[in-house]
């Protein structure tokens, strides 16, 4: 409950229409521990029991909440009204058909795993078991949608940006993993009968939440980079959808020599509005022209620059050199270097310093 008001109460910004989708998803995971926490308060004044009916309800709500909250975060448009009316639509039919037989035959308390196997052609218990059955395959559906759609916009992340943020811009899927495996908890809670597993399982359940919380809070640091990018709607021009060999070597020309590629953070769409093109068009020339994605190529620039100034003064800290070259972490500098050299930035100076030897050594 109270991680629940935690993130209820963030101040997120007003008026800033980039962290829209941030609050929208907030409110879900709001909403989703807000629920937990009335949950696990009724739940003591409740007998214990198998298959138990407030928990597919409470169960499947959070699920629902969660994995919206984090399909927003990678895909702002993939959540819509009649997206989130069809992801409670099933709990709403196993709760009417629950209702129905209800009204027909005797409530069974599933005190008890015999009690259940000697139940199990009683329709109301078929109806549980069928709902719990619904409920898996809603967590599996939710994982499934999640990683088709992260691996989307894993792969888009070199079109968007020339400095990815390194596992900092996963937070979505390590909270989205918290996410499921606290809904394969709940299932674990709904077939135990034993105090001791269930207080783990509730203990695993808080860890697990607590995770999540601490994820989302730290998610708008990321949210700014890459929010009015992902989940994007193209609505650019796409007449020009050429462009020649002489359109893509004008823009390069500007970006070589006025060393464009050099600024921090630097997004396919700053870059396409310093050149006055369209962010399709520029995506597209570096695309056709360069055989690579907008991160790639706009990091061979800075690796080659970060190069020269080596050779210039090999005693420069490789922080520092970093920041000269554009990147806003030293991680995503060392990375890169080596996926484009071959050699580590320490590697690469120390080749230098032994060529400068030799040749002093040459001299002598």
């Amino acid at each position: 409950m109270v991680m629940g008001v935690v993130l209820a109460t963030i101040p997120v910004g007003r008026g800033d229409t980039r962290l829209k989708g941030y609050k929208i998803s907030l409110t879900f995971m709001a909403l989703s521990f807000v629920l937990l926490g009335c949950y696990c308060y009724f739940k003591l004044k409740l007998p214990r029991e198998l298959l138990f009916i407030p928990f597919f309800i409470s169960s499947h709500i959070q699920v629902s909440l969660l994995g919206l909250a984090h399909l927003n975060l990678i895909n702002l448009n993939i959540v819509h009204r009649k997206q989130v009316a069809l992801n409670f639509l099933p709990m709403v039919i196993c709760a009417s058909l629950y209702a129905i037989v209800q009204s027909f035959v005797p409530f069974v308390r599933l005190s008890s795993w015999q009690i259940l196997f000697d139940s199990i052609s009683n329709p109301s218990v078929i109806v549980r078991i069928l709902w719990l059955i619904v409920y898996i395959g809603q967590i599996l559906y939710y994982a499934v949608v999640f990683f088709k759609e992260e691996k989307k916009y894993s792969s888009e992340l070199g079109n968007w940006l020339s400095d990815v943020p390194g596992w900092r811009y996963r937070l979505a899927l390590f909270s989205f993993i918290g996410a499921q495996l606290a809904g394969l908890d709940s299932v674990c809670i709904c077939l135990t009968l034993d105090p001791m597993w269930g207080g783990l399982f509730n203990l695993l359940m808080l860890v697990l939440y607590a995770f999540m919380c601490i994820l989302f809070v730290q998610y708008p640091s990321i949210f700014f980079q890459i929010s009015g990018l992902i989940g994007k709607s193209d609505k650019e021009d796409m007449t020009s959808a050429r462009v020649t060999p002489l359109d893509w070597e004008e823009m390069k020309e500007i970006i070589l020599s006025e060393k464009l590629y050099l600024k921090e953070g630097l997004t396919v769409d700053q870059l396409a509005t310093s050149l006055k093109v369209s962010k399709n068009v520029l995506s597209r020339s570096i695309n056709n022209n360069e055989g690579v994605n907008f991160n790639t190529y706009i990091g061979r620039l800075r690796i080659a620059e970060a190069q020269e100034i080596m050779k210039r003064d090999s005693e420069i800290s490789l922080l520092d050199l970093a920041m000269k070259v554009g990147f806003s972490e030293q991680s995503n500098f060392s990375r890169q270097f080596k996926s484009i050299t071959g050699f580590t930035p320490g590697a690469f100076r120390k080749s230098i310093l032994s060529a400068d030897s030799f040749d002093s050594s040459e001299q002598s």
